[in-house]
């Protein structure tokens, strides 16, 4: 079947005309996202972010086609930009629904931001996806694959969560950089790179550098930031104020990934050149849904059940991070 969805299949023991009902289901769906609840709670976008919504589109669908996947575009109508008053407290600031085929964001003080944001969003819609129906006395119709996350049969355990989310925003932060360079965003980078060089020594409340390498919008006494980190100036010569950043996120999952890869190319020395194939084999299995490289390559490293091990820890990522480092 033509690519109508998110969904590139159904896994499960029913007949396969009824799987392509069901992935006719998910491409109505997406066609049509007039939602009831969203009434009154979701704004129209800006010319601007209708733009940035183009930009992030190109970039994903060269992304897929890296990896000789075909074009698919999300348009903004499957974007809905939620007002700040409204937004659940408990929610992050932006997330992919597959269930809905949307992507909900909160709204976002730079254009910049809201770029970022919905990029690795957009990364999640356009990487591969499968429905199943799970197995035992009640079936029923559940996500099976969202990228590298995969969903037990039975639908009682995910695993390799924090793994999907650290090759998804290391994608980000490699590939939506590029966008950066677009005149949209020309006031905000020399907006953040004054403040960065007005005060080279801001520290956070850890005594931390506030800035590093993560960091890519940076405002002084914002009134319009309010979901970034704030922190105060130390040793400057007039009156401290406050810094609003914004960074890369889901530092430590890409942590344990890079840890992860060092310690694959470390023990790979002859099969790879560089570290940056060893990620790519991640990327790729993110991608196209062929996660077997991934698995070999981790299992014949490390031994037998490591990939396992890796999932198993998702709900407790110190743990992961501990056992990582013990490879």
């Amino acid at each position: 079947m033509e690519k109508i969805s998110s969904f590139e299949r159904v896994v499960g023991n029913i007949p396969e005309t009824e799987k392509e009902e069901i992935l006719r289901d998910k491409g109505e769906i997406f066609d049509d996202q007039i939602f009831e609840e969203l009434k009154g709670k979701e704004r129209e976008k800006t010319p601007e972010e209708v733009q940035i919504i183009a930009l992030a589109n190109q970039v994903t669908n060269e992304i897929r086609k890296r990896y000789g996947l075909k074009n698919f575009d999300i348009p903004p109508e499957n974007m809905h930009i939620i007002t700040e008053e409204i937004w659940p407290k408990e929610k992050s600031d932006a997330f992919f629904d597959s269930t809905v085929q949307g992507i909900a964001i909160r709204e976002q003080p730079a254009k910049i931001v809201f770029m970022k944001k919905i990029f690795h969003e957009m990364l999640h819609f356009k990487s591969y996806n499968a429905l199943q129906i799970t197995t035992g006395e009640s079936p029923e119709l559940d996500e099976y694959r969202v990228g590298l996350t995969v969903h037990m049969r039975d639908g009682k355990k995910t695993y390799f969560v924090n793994l999907n989310e650290a090759v998804t925003e290391e994608m980000t932060k490699i590939f939506a950089t590029k966008i950066f360079n677009d005149p949209l965003f020309t006031e905000e980078l020399s907006q953040t790179e004054d403040v960065m060089t007005r005060y080279p020594r801001a520290t956070a409340d850890s005594d931390k550098p506030l800035f590093d390498s993560d960091t890519f919008y940076a405002e002084v006494e914002g009134k319009k930031t309010r979901n970034g980190s704030s922190d105060r100036l130390f040793g400057a010569q007039e009156k401290p104020k406050k810094i609003f950043i914004i960074s890369f996120t889901y530092q430590q999952e890409r942590r344990i990934l890079n840890k992860l890869i060092d310690k694959l190319f470390e023990r790979n020395p002859k099969k790879f050149q560089n570290r940056e194939e060893i990620f790519e084999v991640f990327a790729k299995g993110m991608m196209t849904g062929n996660i077997l490289p991934v698995g070999r390559l981790i299992e014949k490293t490390f031994g037998h059940g490591t990939l396992r091990r890796i999932g198993e820890t998702d709900h407790n990522i110190r743990l992961q991070e501990e056992f990582v480092d013990s490879l």
